[in-house]
């Protein structure tokens, strides 16, 4: 925005300070890896020119069709560039250049990026439960803690859960699954095993019960009160996301987004990267929370949670986040470049509805023509050459008037 200041022609510079912001930034980069990840896994390197290169092309169309319509009565000029000497550039330069390129975001991820996420998390958690859920949910947690004694009772196990030591035993089953997990080899899993077995004994004996009829009696019984207690965190977690402030919100604009594939968790996410878009991320990362305590990938949760999602959702909601509205530092500089609130608000009003539309084109359209998420994505690209090249041939009017 602040180079812009050195085109004298004032509707080129107005065109630019418009489409800048069309441009992908590396706060984008996060979400696309995320959805590449998870829907087009096979095609990554295709997707990503194509999400590289489609603000482009777009951006072309569109600095066109501003200085055809709302800039055409800005005063234009000859282009005119002075080539500034050019010189090798030195070791010192480059690392005084890196570090203060590394202290901008560092600062930013410690201003804008936390207070963002810590905003979005009181606004999908509260207001909360209402008692009556929140003792639905107590009530349903004891009877299936209930279940758990009555399958152990008789067993020679049955009295080391008393008290607080089925908490104990909780804590030391994860931190037993974790550990092993990040084993790297049998001598590893085994030194884990020896760890763990010196902690505990009789857990270890439930934990890892051999031919112990009994234990693994106990052991089937647990991994039941587990899968309970993980439904019910599921169950609540989702519960109280619905109907939280950012839920309703999300829910309010889904009549809306529907036709472009989204549904109030995405509305979520997109909303919150608003101020900044590193968030959306952060944002998927508190909706499909891990419930347990599990370490499964952001990637692996979302798409377990979202049955119904396509690569088709996953291109549309990338579509929109290409052509997603400056956030708000980027804002304000286009107020202060162009002097006025108006283009401020032209400028984060016209690329929502221009993301909106082109994500209901590809969503709507490729549902119902039956295509696949490439072929969409093929689709569209040319579509979007075809529509710049035309807008190319248009003869502008008086370059002064």
């Amino acid at each position: 925005m602040m180079a812009c200041r050195a085109i004298k022609d004032e509707r080129a510079r107005m065109a630019t300070i418009l489409t800048v912001p069309l441009m992908n930034c590396m706060a984008k980069i996060p979400l696309y890896t995320l959805l590449i990840s998870i829907y087009f896994a096979r095609y990554k390197g295709t997707v990503m020119f194509f999400i590289a290169t489609i603000t482009i092309i777009v951006a072309l169309a569109v600095a066109k069709a501003l200085s055809l319509t709302v800039l055409r009565r800005k005063e234009t000029a000859p282009f005119i560039l002075e080539m500034p000497p050019y010189q090798l550039p030195t070791v010192q330069g480059v690392l005084r250049r890196c570090l203060e390129r590394v202290w901008l975001f560092v600062r930013k991820v410690m201003t804008i990026i936390i207070a963002i996420a810590l905003i979005v998390y009181v606004l999908i958690s509260f207001p909360g439960l209402s008692e009556e859920r929140k003792v639905y949910y107590e009530t349903q947690a004891k009877e299936a803690i209930a279940a758990f004694f009555d399958q152990v009772k008789g067993t020679s196990y049955a009295g080391l859960f008393e008290g607080l030591r089925l908490m104990e035993f909780m804590e030391y089953w994860n931190a037993y699954k974790k550990a092993r997990m990040g084993a790297k080899d049998k001598e590893e899993k085994r030194a884990i095993d020896e760890e763990f077995r010196r902690k505990d004994p009789e857990f270890f004996r439930i934990v890892k019960p051999g031919r112990d009829k009994e234990a693994r009696k106990v052991n089937r019984a647990f991994k039941k009160l587990v899968r309970a207690r993980k439904k019910l965190l599921r169950r609540k977690r989702e519960e109280t996301i619905f109907s939280s402030y950012l839920g309703r919100f999300g829910r309010l604009l889904e009549p809306f987004t529907r036709f472009a594939g989204f549904n109030w968790r995405i509305n979520i996410a997109l909303l919150s990267s608003f101020a900044a878009k590193e968030s959306s991320v952060a944002t998927l990362g508190a909706i499909y929370q891990s419930p347990g305590g599990g370490e499964a990938a952001l990637g692996a949760r979302m798409k377990k949670e979202e049955r119904g999602f396509t690569p088709l959702h996953a291109l549309a909601v990338m579509i929109f986040m290409a052509m997603y509205p400056p956030c708000i530092p980027t804002l304000v500089m286009v107020k202060l470049e162009s002097g006025s609130i108006g283009w401020m608000l032209f400028a984060a009003l016209y690329p929502t509805l221009l993301g909106l539309m082109m994500a209901i084109l590809v969503f709507s359209g490729g549902s119902l023509l039956g295509l696949s998420g490439i072929q969409a994505m093929v689709g569209f690209y040319a579509l979007a050459i075809a529509i710049t090249a035309v807008m190319a041939l248009i003869k502008r009017g008086p370059e002064y008037e």
